[in-house]
């Protein structure tokens, strides 16, 4: 009986909580709340830790971040604390990754924090629902609540905590469309402000490019052109954003590849020319990843048609089925 009063009693401190927090003059709206979050990670100097998980894969990280100017790039550095020891360090849009038994690669990116880049373009209500729920502690830091709600079941739904104080994002969750966590992103501990000169001093330390030489297989003599692929359906609000032929890592054909966004979710389409002649499926998830491969058939010719994105299997599945050319070039 005293602990069930007691469990009431704290749902009914926690609920007037929330309530007064809600019904504050100063809460903004939530648009207004993920402008703020793109903007102070772009903005903000800060430093801390945390935990990444991707379905049952969990690793632990430490972050640094300094703020750009009219002098200075934004600069970025990301170690991993578990497993082999790995970095990643931004300059601007350029991107060095480093693992001590893979030397070091260099090339184009964004924000460290995926969801940044996923969230930089806004939110279209016509897909999702925003809703503030209330107010929680992540970190030790009070945080703002605030729910991406997908409107059908072709996407994923996001939970984020917003730093009240500089709306910096504390914790990210995903998750499916019966509400199973399939991604997170949690910090542990976060300081913002502004970083010592020896902290600093990480950032500056770039490791030295490794030149390699890429050695690419040969084409054909009389390599055919690539056909012109299309879907035959999409989820609603997913747009075409890129196309591109590029060389096949694995064969001698040249590879159609297709992105697509909602403005937050994407996916990727690749079709390549397939020597095997098998007609085979299949399929596999990691977390919010879904990954389709597939035959296509037309003609004598065979197809390898593969949709890789953060979409829900099924989704990926019906995308990939329904690949087809668009135009047979003479």
């Amino acid at each position: 009986m005293k602990q069930t009063q007691w469990i009431s009693g704290k749902l009914l401190v926690l609920v007037i909580f929330i309530s007064s927090f809600l019904n504050a003059d100063t809460v903004p709206d939530s648009s207004y709340l993920l402008e703020k979050m793109v903007d102070s990670s772009k903005n903000l100097s800060f430093q801390g830790e945390f935990v990444y998980q991707q379905g049952a894969q969990l690793e632990t990280l430490s972050i640094i971040h300094q703020a750009g100017d009219n002098d200075h790039s934004e600069k970025e550095r990301i170690l991993y604390l578990d497993g082999a020891p790995r970095e990643v360090v931004r300059d601007g849009n350029e991107l060095f990754f480093s693992s001590y038994n893979e030397g070091v690669t260099r090339f184009q990116h964004g924000s460290l924090m995926p969801v940044i880049n996923k969230l930089q373009g806004g939110i279209s209500e016509k897909y999702y629902d925003l809703k503030i729920v209330g107010i929680d502690r992540v970190a030790g830091r009070e945080a703002v609540l605030l729910l991406v709600l997908p409107k059908d079941r072709f996407r994923y739904g996001y939970q984020l905590w917003l730093d009240r104080e500089s709306s910096l994002l504390l914790k990210l969750v995903m998750v499916d469309d019966q509400g199973k966590i399939i991604e997170r992103l949690q910090f542990t501990s976060l300081n913002v402000g502004s970083l010592s000169d020896e902290t600093k001093d990480l950032l500056i330390r770039k490791p030295s490019v490794v030149d390699e030489t890429i050695t690419v297989k040969s084409q054909p003599d009389k390599p055919s052109d690539p056909l012109e692929w299309e879907t035959g359906w999409l989820p609603d609000g997913f747009l075409l954003e890129n196309r591109s032929v590029r060389p096949s890592p694995v064969s001698q054909h040249n590879v159609d590849a297709l992105v697509f966004s909602d403005g937050i979710a994407s996916f990727s389409v690749f079709v390549e020319q397939d020597d095997t002649r098998v007609l085979s499926q299949a399929s596999e998830k990691i977390g919010a990843l879904s990954a389709v491969s597939k035959i296509y058939r037309e003609g004598n010719q065979y197809f390898h048609v593969t949709v890789v994105g953060d979409i829900p299997l099924g989704a990926a599945e019906r995308v990939a089925v329904s690949v087809r050319p668009l135009k047979i070039k003479p």
